[in-house]
């Protein structure tokens, strides 16, 4: 019998950080020794790791931190590190030999965090500097985030809402509103709260993390139901006043009924009457290129007996904001609806078969185990009929006969 896939769960309720983040990977199971070689392979002389157990408002946990030559390094303290820029850290990571997969996580990771930062400071991306991120804290934090991906393999990465904290932080550009701007761009369109306590509860890097690994964000009290495997709890450096500061990281299994797995969508509706049809042509390609999951129109009638079409946006909860925002701009519309639903989603998977006239993908669906069918993926059959001059057909076919 087949392993069922792996669905890690990210309960902020006290932020999130890069430390936290492999603090709580580190209790679920990652092995350290992966961390050291990362360490080790990355080039980063004279960095140690500490990883302890300890305690944050009566709950134990781990508590993971860098250290360089015995001394903790927190926030860019490392002053021989500060100041990398982009492109060095990026040759770092393809340098290191971590394997494909590690290293394509951790250069998109950075290099979200460096368009985040070269917005906010209105530079080219080129010329950012990192300071706190650049730290050889921050980029154990990261690219261990990457190693843990790989280590636990997830199909699914859920996340509760996001807090933040209020109040100011310090940072080397002066005393910044929380979120700082970094942060607050990464979460923009994620569900976040500022919390009760005081002071930044989610670092940038927590952020990127966030932003980078998960699929959906479950609001409070509508949680899907899974079963919880195993727990990992990553603790913060600080106390706070009015909640333990760790990060609860939970490996679960999605509880599927006989009828299959159920995930929630936005549904985003609109009617246009003044439209012309290029125009929503052009909106439906610019939103399924931005990340909608669908989009369709229906003909309808509206007010004065006016025809006109409705346009209906399918996307993940998380998006919809986004979405929304260029569904406006793009039809002129002055408003749109949004539904919050549960969609039952078959089970797809992707393959690669070999034909007469070149290698195809083919898609596969089943629900509860059970095949529901194959359809070979379109644009491999039009690239493949165009390059060997053959009917789209006969490539459409010898891909089912391949497939069977």
């Amino acid at each position: 019998m087949a392993e069922s896939p792996v669905h890690l769960h990210l309960d902020c309720a006290s932020g999130i950080s890069g430390d936290m983040f492999l603090g709580a990977c580190l209790d679920l199971g990652l092995p350290v020794a992966r961390l050291e070689e990362m360490v080790e392979r990355l080039g980063l002389d004279g960095v140690e790791l500490r990883v302890e157990r300890a305690k944050r408002g009566g709950l134990a946990g781990v508590r993971f931190s860098v250290l360089r030559d015995g001394r903790p390094v927190e926030g860019g303290g490392s002053e021989g590190a500060a100041h990398r820029r982009l492109s060095t850290i990026l040759r770092m990571i393809e340098k290191s030999g971590l394997g494909s997969g590690v290293v394509e996580t951790a250069s998109a990771l950075f290099r979200r965090l460096g368009e985040a930062e070269a917005r906010v400071h209105g530079v080219d991306v080129e010329e950012v500097h990192f300071h706190e991120v650049g730290a050889d804290d921050s980029i154990v934090d990261l690219v261990g985030a990457a190693v843990a991906l790989d280590h636990f393999g997830p199909a699914r990465v859920s996340s509760s809402a996001i807090v933040v904290g209020s109040g100011t932080v310090s940072t080397r550009h002066g005393v910044m509103p929380v979120p700082a701007p970094a942060t607050a761009l990464l979460l923009q369109g994620v569900p976040t709260t500022p919390g009760g306590a005081a002071g930044e509860l989610t670092t940038p890097t927590g952020a990127v993390i966030v932003r980078e690994f998960v699929d959906e964000f479950e609001p409070s009290g509508t949680d899907r139901p899974r079963r919880v495997e195993s727990s990992g709890i990553g603790l913060g450096s600080r106390e706070l006043a009015d909640r333990p500061n760790a990060l609860r990281l939970q490996r679960a299994t999605p509880v599927v009924s006989t009828a299959g797995p159920w995930r929630r969508v936005a549904v985003l509706e609109c009617q246009l009457d003044d439209a012309t049809g290029e125009t929503v042509g052009y909106a439906a390609e610019s939103l399924l290129e931005a990340g909608a999951l669908d989009v369709f129109t229906t003909a309808v009638q509206m007010k004065k007996s006016r025809p006109g079409v409705a346009v209906t946006v399918i996307c993940r909860p998380e998006r919809s904001s986004e979405l929304a925002e260029r569904l406006l701009l793009e039809t002129g519309s002055l408003g749109c609806r949004r539904t919050i639903v549960d969609r039952l989603e078959a089970e797809r998977s992707t393959s690669t078969v070999r034909t007469p006239f070149g290698d195809v993908r083919i898609k596969r669906a089943a629900v509860a185990g059970r095949f529901l069918g194959a359809a070979p993926e379109y644009e491999d059959v039009r690239r493949v009929a165009r390059e060997q001059n053959v009917p789209f057909r006969e490539v459409y076919r010898a891909t089912l006969r391949a497939a069977d």
